[in-house]
């Protein structure tokens, strides 16, 4: 389950695949099917190195990298801590200010107060921080809010803390002036300018939209965790459905075409037509050097033609296109996608819908992703087949969640999808803030609960 790092259309960088899964062992009779050993499997399922997970944090330009490390001099720091007039400090603890956040009606911001900090010991705001040398209280709310936070606080000038409850020591030591504007506060030594901001929810619509993407090695006593009735189909990213009879019997199950090895395969699969959908080739545009299945638009188009597209024809099956990565380097993502369908047109190939996966850390980024996509594919409905929020706490990971599910259930052209993902921390490729299931398998993470409709 290698991950690769690469440039987004907004400040999203990161891209997982799960593409090293195993075929079936019950499909011995199908020519060309091979059962893979313990030990084949076993590698199948590498944990990320240290240095691969550092790779799949967020890439910043050098330049922004560099804005955003600046450290005040001392003089600076110096000067922001010039102690405020009392007229000052009587206006900066009761303004209120608007903000807003993109498809939401504005948010509105009040400051709380002046509280402590605790550092080195544990801080008073904990659940996620920056640092910016244009930090005011209105980016760092800005910031907060985008991760779900509804309180954020700025301390020492240039620094941005966050968190879903407010501290609760009263200090008196805000006196600093923020890094990026010298005529409002951000706290001071060990004390932070506390803000709220209301975060606008969307309401629910359709929960059923919900899958579970379900790796080949996951425990099938996880199924017991959650509800058909709630989640109702899922996928493996393979054509062999893995669930005995009898388990979690009522969900559609979906297969996929996950790569060209495994194209050959899926007629004989479909000669029965056991199944109302189709997957296409997952993450083609990721090269293999990045630990992905690459396929060439041409050559994908080669392959549909041939072994894909003729079972819509005998079995009328609902097929999704294949679903590229949130990458934007030439060749990767949406121009990949391209590409392809310009390799692969009708009356040869035909696509009912387009899957398409997103990782990255900003709720905001998901949202604009998914609506830039959708605006390049206006015509095809659109199941989000593989997404999740990355390099953010397990409690950052929960909030943004809640807000995603809610916009996901909101646009009726996004159809299905399904949140990486439905297994312990262990099966969750470095991303272990997303995982469903607890690490000793014995029931729902906070993250699980949500996406389960329990919370």
């Amino acid at each position: 389950m290698p991950t690769t790092t690469v440039k987004t259309t907004s400040t999203t960088a990161l891209k997982t695949t799960v593409s090293s899964l195993s075929s079936s062992p019950s499909l011995a009779s199908i020519p060309g099917s091979t059962t893979l050993t313990s030990s084949t499997r076993a590698a199948a399922s590498t944990t990320l190195t240290s240095s691969t997970k550092a790779a799949a944090s967020t890439t910043l330009t050098s330049s922004t990298k560099a804005a955003a490390s600046t450290t005040l001099t001392s003089s600076t720091k110096a000067a922001a801590s010039t102690t405020l007039t009392s007229s000052t400090r009587a206006a900066a603890s009761t303004t209120i200010t608007s903000f807003s956040t993109a498809s939401r009606a504005a948010s509105i911001s009040t400051v709380v107060g002046c509280y402590a900090d605790f550092y080195p010991n544990p801080r008073a705001m904990s659940d996620a921080s920056t640092t910016s040398a244009s930090n005011t209280p209105s980016t760092c709310a800005t910031y907060c809010t985008s991760l779900r936070f509804p309180y954020s606080g700025t301390e020492y000038a240039d620094e941005c803390y966050c968190s879903t409850t407010a501290p609760t020591t009263v200090s008196t030591a805000c006196t600093m002036a923020c890094a990026g504007d010298s005529s409002k506060i951000c706290g001071g030594p060990n004390a932070i300018s506390v803000i709220y901001t209301t975060i606008p929810i969307l309401p629910a619509t359709n929960s059923t939209k919900r899958g579970l993407c379900w790796p080949w090695n996951n425990p099938a006593s996880s199924f017991a965790f959650f509800s058909p009735s709630a989640i109702p189909w899922l996928y493996n990213w393979e054509l062999w459905d893995p669930r005995a009879k009898g388990t979690y019997s009522i969900a559609e199950y979906v297969p996929m075409c996950r790569t060209q090895a495994e194209a050959f395969k899926v007629p004989a699969y479909f000669s029965s037509c056991y199944a109302t959908h189709l997957l296409g080739f997952n993450e083609p545009d990721l090269p293999a050097a990045n630990g992905g299945d690459y396929l060439s638009p041409y050559n994908a188009s080669v392959l549909w033609k041939q072994y894909i597209q003729p079972v819509k024809t005998s079995c009328g099956t609902v097929l999704g296109a294949p679903a590229v990565t949130n990458g934007v380097e030439s060749g990767w993502g949406t121009d990949w996608l391209q590409q392809f369908f310009s390799n692969c047109t009708s009356p040869s190939c035909s696509f009912d819908f387009i899957p398409l996966h997103w990782y990255g850390t900003s709720l905001l980024d998901f949202e604009t992703y998914v609506t830039q996509f959708h605006s390049l594919f206006v015509t095809h409905p659109l199941w989000i087949t593989e997404w999740q929020f990355t390099d953010v706490t397990s409690t950052a990971t929960a909030n943004l969640e809640k807000q995603a599910l809610q916009w996901l259930d909101a646009q009726s052209y996004v159809v299905r999808y399904a949140m990486f993902g439905p297994m312990n921390s262990t099966n969750m490729a470095g991303i272990t803030n997303g995982a469903m299931v607890t690490d000793d398998l014995s029931g729902l993470t906070n993250v699980g609960k949500i996406y389960a409709g329990l919370m």
